[in-house]
């Protein structure tokens, strides 16, 4: 029996092919990987909402003919299987028509090579309604009023991808932040000059500020020497990082390497694959995310013929390495969680810290862990010398119910979304403290024994001078 050929009905194909799952952001990020991989070192991205919606992306990259173009324009233009460029961030050829069709209805590129201009646009409402991929050439006197044609025409060689007919964004001018801080983030190593000439993105003429995850530059980070493993002869280049503790750093700076999703989400692996960081903020399952590891960053830098290794998805924004690769993660990952966790597990020792007089201690007992009021604390002591029978069995059952009853998650949930505006210390002013030194001097504490309660350590100026 003879083949029978079936083609798909393209009005349903186009609305599946909408459907992939691109963020706006994301799918401009795959745009910006285009003009990248044109070679362009000047990007600018132009995007207004009256009187309809319309966002542009002009950069000054190589250009293209009229045959490049078309080809271009072709879905799945190239073939995934091909030895890629060192540079190039794309692999499958849909990167340009995927991440617009998730965005508008109508996607239009105009690009200049050696002065010979070209244009052709792909209408989505078009094609539904032939029932055929007919690509169309548009009148560029429609685009005259568009500002940023005039950069267009100033350069020898340059391309301008146009969104109109955008269907899957309310407000444009909403999700400009959101576009700035994710661009700002994924291309950090290209604004910043790494591994090759420094890139310049402007968002509506403000320029791009590149945003480096792992604050290399502060004297409290701390980054530890790199790896390079090799596996299935591709090599792979670990290096971590261990970010400052709040207490080094400002509120703003503790906020701003937090992001939007704060610590604990952004800790884990960075993929980056030919200086584009494509993953961020992942364990793969290799370890759980804790408040405890949330300042464990780690780079991982790959070339771009690794995709099979890495399970990189069409829109760049997914991988999961394989089995074994994750053996070798998971080794990595060991070693610097343990020095993550180094700036909370020495703050948790210092509790037991027999040089003070504490409030409160830390006690093990029969596989528990919990907090008890320090019964050697002399303030505590001389209080039940001063109270009766009945008054102490009172005072005991109250402190008792106190430290069954810490509010641990409440402690937990401050410490993590605002640890410098959580100041326990403050409740006691210096007044108080003084009243307390007095106190204590009154009852015939000896000044040794008065310096090492907890209070005195905060308060070492009031012993100046005696």
């Amino acid at each position: 029996m003879r083949p029978i050929e079936v083609n798909p009905n393209v009005a349903n194909f186009v609305k599946s092919l909408r459907d992939i799952g691109y963020t706006f952001e994301v799918a401009v990020a795959d745009i910006i990987d285009n003009s990248i991989s044109a070679g362009a070192n000047n990007i600018k991205i132009y995007a207004v909402q009256n009187p309809k919606p319309l966002f542009c992306v002009l950069d000054n990259g190589l250009g293209m003919n009229n045959d490049e173009l078309i080809e271009a324009m072709r879905l799945s233009s190239k073939n995934p299987d091909d030895e890629r460029d060192n540079a190039a961030l794309g692999k499958f050829g849909l990167g340009l028509k995927t991440a617009s069709f998730s965005q508008c209805k109508k996607l239009t590129v105009v690009t200049k090579k050696n002065n010979d201009i070209s244009a052709k646009q792909w209408d989505l409402d078009y094609i539904s309604r032939n029932d055929k991929w007919l690509l169309l050439t548009p009148d560029l006197s429609e685009y005259k009023n568009i500002d940023i044609f005039n950069n267009f025409y100033e350069n020898n060689n340059s391309t301008i991808i146009i969104w109109e007919e955008i269907d899957k964004v309310g407000q444009i001018s909403e999700y400009l932040e959101t576009l700035r801080n994710h661009l700002s983030l994924v291309f950090h190593q290209f604004l910043e000059g790494i591994g090759g000439e420094k890139i310049k993105i402007y968002i509506n003429n403000n320029l791009l500020l590149p945003f480096n995850p792992f604050n290399p530059t502060h004297d409290a980070t701390f980054i530890k020497s790199t790896e390079l493993i090799k596996y299935n002869d591709k090599e792979i280049k670990i290096t971590p990082f261990i970010l400052p503790h709040h207490s080094k750093v400002s509120v703003s700076e503790w906020e701003k390497y937090g992001g939007s999703e704060g610590y604990i989400k952004s800790q884990g692996f960075y993929l980056y694959r030919a200086h584009r960081l494509l993953v961020y903020g992942k364990w793969w399952g290799i370890l759980k995310s804790s408040d405890a590891t949330k300042l464990v960053r780690i780079k991982i830098e790959i070339s771009n013929d690794q995709d099979e290794l890495w399970n990189i998805d069409v829109k760049k924004s997914i991988a999961n390495p394989i089995p074994g690769l994750k053996d070798e993660l998971k080794r990595v990952a060991l070693h610097s969680v343990k020095d993550g966790m180094k700036p909370f597990s020495t703050r948790g020792r210092r509790i037991n810290d027999k040089n003070i007089t504490r409030f409160w201690n830390l006690v093990y007992e029969d596989n528990k862990l919990y907090f008890a009021i320090n019964k050697e604390n002399p303030m505590y002591q001389k209080l039940l010398d001063l109270l009766d029978l009945k008054s102490r069995e009172i005072l005991q059952m109250y402190l008792k119910s106190l430290q069954a009853y810490i509010p641990l998650e409440a402690i937990q949930a401050q410490v993590q979304q605002n640890p410098h505006s959580f100041k326990q210390e403050d409740a006691i002013s210096n007044q108080e403290a003084v009243k307390i030194l007095k106190y204590l001097q009154s009852i015939g504490l000896s000044e040794d024994e008065i310096k090492k309660i907890e209070i005195f350590k905060k308060h070492k100026e009031l012993f100046d001078g005696k």
